[in-house]
């Protein structure tokens, strides 16, 4: 119905919106960073989706609940949000499948792993002292011992899953580590959706554009930027997410 009225009307409505702070807008992949993403993994014909760094499984939720058809293999290495991604994965009727409770990096062994007030925001890094100032959740609130693999260690499972398989990351900081522990796996994949940091929010991390030319480097083109995380005392964009699919593959 919104679809047929005419631009005037519908500047009409959003100023009308905006006078009660509102802000009204058509829902569709225009709009809808969730539609728009599972609009492109059908357009690519991606049956997999690799989500790094699912905490209770809040992504894949999302992403079933906006269409996807296709499996899904999560990893999360907090003991208690693993518990209740296996839950929610059980739960939800859909194709899929959770990894051991392994921080995925760029080496096989064990880490001190930065637990967070926030447990999204935990990280093998720990967050800058900036970052926690304005942004107290994200205080450590213990380290804990987790064990660390690489993502071609589990390059079988993802052949079995799926035929073309997409890469989610969000690992707070630990984009780059998680690609280095990925070389055999990488050059199968037809898409990435990667966290990438405009500043430095955890100690050590790789910037935005070491992450960016990492993936770049690999075969893939950007195609949509998402707006992430605002530091709430400036309204400076600190994070977003990046969208990439492989040139080889443009439809």
């Amino acid at each position: 119905m919104l679809q047929s009225l005419s631009n005037k009307t519908k500047v009409q409505l959003r100023d009308v919106g905006r006078r009660f702070g509102l802000e009204v807008r058509l829902n569709g992949v225009n709009s809808r960073d969730d539609l728009r993403l599972v609009h492109f993994l059908r357009m690519h014909e991606i049956d997999l989706v690799i989500d790094v760094g699912a905490n209770k499984g809040q992504f894949g939720t999302m992403l079933f609940a906006a269409g996807f058809q296709g499996s899904m293999i999560s990893f999360e290495p907090l003991p208690a949000a693993h518990s209740e991604l296996m839950r929610t994965t059980k739960a939800s009727g859909r194709r899929w499948i959770v990894g051991p409770a392994v921080a995925l990096s760029d080496t096989t062994g064990s880490a001190t792993f930065n637990v967070t007030e926030a447990s999204t925001s935990s990280s093998l890094h720990e967050p800058r002292e900036s970052f926690v100032e304005h942004t107290p959740q994200v205080a450590v609130a213990k380290r804990i011992e987790v064990k660390t693999e690489r993502l071609d260690s589990f390059a079988n499972m993802i052949d079995h899953a799926g035929k073309r398989a997409f890469l989610k990351l969000d690992v707070q900081g630990g984009e780059a580590a998680v690609l280095a522990g990925a070389s055999a796996v990488l050059p199968q994949l037809q898409g990435v959706l990667s966290e990438l940091s405009l500043v430095e929010l955890y100690a050590g991390q790789a910037t935005a554009i070491e992450v960016h030319q990492l993936i770049a480097g690999g075969g893939f083109e950007l195609w949509d930027i998402w707006q992430g995380y605002r530091n709430p005392r400036t309204q400076r964009l600190t994070q977003i997410d990046a969208l990439y699919f492989r040139a080889s593959a443009r439809p």
